[in-house]
């Protein structure tokens, strides 16, 4: 061995980074949103009390919708969720759906590097599973059953 260390692409770098950052402040805000929705908990879509109890008795997701009061059908969310976005609750969720989309926006710089160095096949997989986020955060594809 020379000693050199091993030159890091910068798409892995550039991925790295939006991905830790995005993850950082994903926590944070809804580490914010938990304590909000303690102190606040009349200003919510789900009473916290009701949906703790439903959760640690074990209820299943539309039990639990149910008896927080809210009628949700699959695929409502995002009508909820951006209706709702300045309630507590409403920042824990777009803490939460910022945290699972990370690898979306962490890979918008990769392909664009992945482009430039002319590595289709990486650029054409990153979008593939771009799309699969995509469609899975619009709820037409559910794993849910």
């Amino acid at each position: 061995m020379d000693g050199k260390l091993p030159e890091i692409d910068k798409s892995q770098l550039y991925y790295g980074k939006i991905a830790y950052w995005i993850t950082i402040a994903s926590c944070l805000v809804s580490l914010l949103a938990m304590v909000l929705i303690l102190l606040f908990p009349r200003s919510n879509i789900l009473d916290p009390i009701v949906v703790f109890n439903a959760v640690f008795n074990g209820k299943n997701p539309a039990e639990i919708w149910n008896a927080a009061g809210v009628q949700f059908k699959y695929g409502d969310f995002w009508k909820l969720f951006i209706k709702n976005l300045f309630t507590p609750d409403g920042l824990a969720a777009f803490g939460v759906t910022l945290g699972c989309s990370v690898t979306l926006w962490a890979l918008i710089p990769a392909v664009w590097q992945f482009n430039k160095k002319k590595e289709y096949l990486y650029v054409f997989v990153s979008i593939f599973i771009m799309a699969l986020i995509v469609l899975a955060m619009s709820g037409l594809v559910n794993m849910a059953g």
